[in-house]
């Protein structure tokens, strides 16, 4: 579906029958609805807040919702003042390739796994398992002398707004993450900025238009209607 259809079917939604009950929304106002819509449509398939009480990734349909918007890139890498052997992954600096040659585009929105490459004395790999720490487990794991980190099985923690990795000694010279990116904002471009196109699945449209109507309603009536149950009430 085009962004032109999703502003089409947006509008008769609002107002199925042109009796100008509401007031005529501006392409720039369409937008922002859509755009919220689409944002908040994200959330509710990443986490566990449908009568399941499962993940995006333990439901199909919910793997399907949002599989355009998972990405794995690499990450700057920097030392990090916890100890000699920790390093600092950027999440908000992302890369296309390895070397790091490449800017990626894509804004990190939330974690789902992480591989840091280990140049080890006999050789410099990506280890089978990073194991992640709480902050609160993070002092008595790292003095366990049967946890603590090492060259092969390293911990992480989230920290100053990204990931920090600590080693048996070893330097971090490359981290792949994968994760769920923002997506795209939505833009008619009819108001100085290019058109721009919804990125989700075509199953998924839909849904953002109907939950973006909800959204705009909350907003245009009053008493205003909850968007709230809509969250509460995903059944997907």
């Amino acid at each position: 579906m085009l962004i032109t259809d999703f502003h089409r079917e947006f509008k008769i939604s609002l107002d199925k029958v042109d009796s100008s009950a509401y007031p005529e929304l501006m392409d720039g106002e369409i937008d922002f609805f859509l755009n919220e819509a689409q944002l908040r449509f994200v959330k509710t398939r990443y986490g566990i807040n449908n009568l399941y009480r499962k993940g995006f990734e333990e439901i199909q349909k919910r793997t399907e919702d949002l599989n355009n918007l998972v990405k794995t890139r690499f990450t700057n890498i920097t030392l990090y003042p916890y100890s000699g052997n920790s390093y600092k992954a950027n999440s908000s600096s992302l890369f296309v390739d390895e070397l790091r040659a490449t800017p990626s585009t894509d804004k990190y929105m939330f974690f789902l796994k992480v591989d840091a490459k280990i140049a080890k004395p006999c050789g410099t790999d990506y280890p089978d398992y990073c194991t992640h720490v709480q902050q609160d487990d993070l002092e008595r794991v790292t003095r366990d002398p049967f946890n603590k980190p090492t060259d092969d099985f390293p911990i992480f923690w989230f920290e100053d707004g990204g990931l920090v990795f600590q080693t048996g000694g070893s330097p971090v010279v490359a981290v792949r993450l994968t994760f769920l990116k923002f997506p795209t904002s939505m833009c008619l471009g009819t108001y100085g900025k290019p058109v721009s196109q919804c990125e989700l699945a075509e199953h998924t449209h839909k849904e953002i238009i109907q939950l973006a109507v909800k959204i705009a309603l909350e907003n245009l009536e009053s008493p205003r209607q909850q968007t709230q149950d809509y969250n509460l009430q995903n059944l997907e």
